[in-house]
């Protein structure tokens, strides 16, 4: 297993990492004891960070790690990296956002059994004014739009919980944000990683155009009239670490979906044009979500990529591609189709 400097931190991450949605029951089903299993085998593999939210299967995600990470020597926990969540679930949790945050830190250090955690994250987007959100479909569910003084106050008092031992460093989602919100809080330092929607469907986040302005997908995080750059740009210039996320576009980047998707939903658009890159994956061997993850890992920009794997199949398949010596021609390859797709549409 590779390992890549997180940003500004001491800390080094494996090149893979593992998403929490997966073992929180939200990408498919699955079982808790497949979930703790794989957990265990990611562990044996050399898989160091650990990616979850409270809001991942109601805290589910966090309890399966949690019953995992009780059961580790304490040496074996201190070579892991362990990163979750804060979401705000309306702006009355927010205007009282210390107690928020110090009651959803102490929750997660119990799901979690862990005396600290390493990474506390914005679980919202951010944007230059308040208002609300749509982060769940069935049923709807609304959460609140964090502005930038919202989000330099968060960082401000992750300080206090640092000092009393329990969090380590803080990140941002830069999800389907407003691009100068985004580039302003990369800009303040105050922020230590940042988690990047990046896959061969969406290279925004890289300074391209996306293939599909779907907002929902985290299009176009990026905004040339603003002489900024990338976020990739932005993130190597402050020194800020890369999460990348959404490496599968929530599972549209496969040879064979595993739900039922209705044909004008975007997934389902975005798996089509996925399929076009069969021949790509077929060439060297791979299925189209090795290609995908693939595509990620090679991507220099990234510190670790962090797939929301379910089960044992798709686990050893991650560390698979993390092992995989395929050489540079895929990345140009992809990235070439990418250039001819933009402009088609």
């Amino acid at each position: 297993m590779k390992y890549n400097q997180l940003g500004q931190t001491e800390i080094k991450v494996s090149e893979v990492g593992l998403g929490g949605a997966g073992i929180g029951h939200a990408w498919g089903l699955t079982s808790d004891e497949e979930c703790q299993y794989l957990i265990n085998c990611a562990i044996d593999n050399g898989i160091n960070f650990y990616d979850t939210s409270p809001v991942y299967g109601n805290e589910k995600s966090e309890i399966n790690l949690g019953n995992v990470f009780k059961k580790l020597s304490s040496t074996r926990r201190e070579k892991l990296i362990i990163a979750t969540k804060i979401r705000f679930h309306n702006f009355e949790q927010l205007d009282k956002i210390e107690d928020s945050m110090r009651s959803s830190i102490d929750r997660s250090l119990s799901n979690l059994n862990l005396d600290y955690i390493d990474l506390i994250q914005i679980h919202h987007q951010v944007g230059n004014s308040r208002g609300e959100y749509k982060f769940r479909d069935n049923p709807p569910e609304f959460a609140p739009i964090m502005t930038y003084s919202d989000c330099i106050n968060f960082s401000e008092l992750i300080n206090r919980f640092r000092a009393e031992g329990k969090v380590r460093f803080t990140g941002l989602t830069g999800w389907n944000a407003d691009f100068s919100t985004i580039c302003n809080l990369l800009k303040s330092k105050n922020f230590d990683t940042i988690q990047v929607l990046y896959n061969v469907l969406n290279q925004s986040a890289g300074g391209k155009l996306p293939i599909l302005n779907e907002k929902d997908q985290g299009s176009g995080l990026n905004d040339n009239s603003l002489n900024e750059g990338s976020i990739f740009d932005l993130c190597q210039k402050y020194n800020v670490g890369v999460i990348g996320i959404r490496s599968h576009a929530a599972g549209a980047i496969v040879n064979q979906l595993d739900r039922t998707i209705h044909l004008k939903d975007s997934l389902y658009q975005m798996h089509k044009n996925a399929r076009e890159l069969d021949d790509v994956a077929k060439k060297y061997d791979l299925s189209l979500a090795e290609m995908a993850l693939i595509f990620c890992i090679k991507n220099p920009n990234i510190s670790t990529t962090v797939p929301g794997v379910k089960n044992r199949q798709e686990l050893l398949q991650s560390i698979k591609c993390a092992n995989s010596a395929i050489n540079d021609e895929i990345t140009i390859e992809i990235e070439e189709w990418y250039k001819r797709k933009i402009i088609q549409e």
